[in-house]
């Protein structure tokens, strides 16, 4: 018999790594479970979300089919709506994705209605400790914690951020999967290319991802033909990296796109990219790794957290140290005659499945 899971947490038309993740999740385990998925009608409230919106603008109608659209984050009667069906599907395995504090008590009250005996509550934590952290939100995130069985995660340095935590944890690693459900470019391509090297940095923009460290580097090897592209909303920083950009004299070589890009952009960026570039000064893991693997482009990221453990040195890429700008301009410059082999993604792709993860979180249900 298939196992029975329930999978609680955001899908499409939520945007964002967090709702493209459990969206593939849900499709994934699916195909191996008697599956529940619920999701939220509200996600945050709109003071609190940094960018234009939660929600994916060319996913602004859609519904993923086998999904429940429940929660309201502001409404705790939603959670027992949840709660309840939840109970009458019962479940072998209940798992929660885990990003931010603010789920604390959403998370932590439907956990401890429906765990009982025979049912594992399992987390599956992007963050078990938030980027900015403090205090009170290590305390918040120890205490859902406890309601917890069993954890997975994507690095072994999450898995000693759980353990910081919880010392008794069950914790099982495994990689973040390939992000595969993105288009391909177009044939032609819509974006020209504009120099010998193409550099990428994609994703939402935040101190903690170290841009002003990859300008200090691009201003190192301006003598070079390239060209960097920054791609994605600024949650904080945007007037002051244009002022960098402005003051270093770098405003013909860096192009910037300070907004969320819909998939059929993503593909383009990634397809005239010659490298993606994660210049991080703190990390757990991250979706662009994989996602920059969809497309068989290497990576230039910094040794930090779980960044490592997904390049193989000098065949996916290449690890430099964090704020090192000189160390950073050096990978780039090797960059200009790294060429890549497409079989290395390939067996990447192999060990960073989405039907690999789904075992793992059912393989004690």
């Amino acid at each position: 018999m298939k196992p029975r899971i329930a999978l609680i947490g955001p899908v499409l038309p939520f945007r964002g790594g967090i709702a493209q993740h459990t969206t593939m999740l849900h499709r994934s385990l699916a195909k191996k479970a008697d599956l529940l998925t619920i999701s939220f009608t509200r996600q945050y409230p709109a003071w609190l979300f940094p960018g234009e919106s939660d929600k994916d603008p060319a996913y602004e109608n859609y519904r993923e089919p086998g999904v429940q659209y429940l929660i309201d984050s502001l409404n705790p009667l939603s959670w027992e709506d949840a709660i309840d069906t939840v109970r009458t599907f019962a479940p072998s395995a209940i798992v929660f994705p885990w990003w931010t504090v603010f789920w604390t008590f959403c998370f932590h009250h439907i956990a401890s209605a429906v765990k009982r005996p025979g049912t594992r509550v399992v987390f599956l934590c992007h963050n078990a400790v938030e980027h900015e952290s403090a205090l009170w939100k290590r305390h918040l995130t120890s205490w859902v914690f406890k309601t917890a069985n069993q954890f997975v995660v994507h690095t072994q340095s999450e898995k000693a951020n759980i353990r910081n935590l919880i010392p008794e944890a069950q914790v099982r690693v495994y990689p973040h999967p390939i992000y595969d459900q993105y288009p391909s470019p177009s044939s032609l391509g819509t974006l020209p290319r504009r120099a010998e090297l193409e550099l990428l940095f994609f994703g939402f923009v935040r101190r903690y991802k170290g841009i002003d460290v990859l300008l200090d580097a691009l201003a190192l090897i301006r003598d070079e033909s390239v060209k960097l592209t920054i791609a994605g909303e600024f949650w904080e920083g945007e007037r002051k990296t244009r002022e960098k950009i402005t003051f270093m004299g770098l405003r013909e070589i860096v192009e910037i796109l300070p907004r969320y890009q819909t998939e059929r952009e993503t593909a383009e960026l990634f397809g005239r990219a010659d490298v993606v570039v994660l210049p991080y000064r703190s990390a757990t893991g991250t979706g662009v790794v994989p996602l920059a693997y969809h497309y068989n482009k290497p990576v230039v990221v910094t040794r930090v957290g779980g960044l490592p453990d997904v390049v193989d040195e000098n065949l996916t890429g290449f690890v430099v140290p964090p704020e090192a700008p000189h160390e950073l301009a050096c990978a780039l410059r090797r960059c200009l005659h790294f060429r890549p082999q497409a079989e290395h993604f390939t067996a990447v792709r192999k060990r960073m499945s989405w039907q690999g993860l789904a075992t793992t979180l059912i393989i004690d249900s």
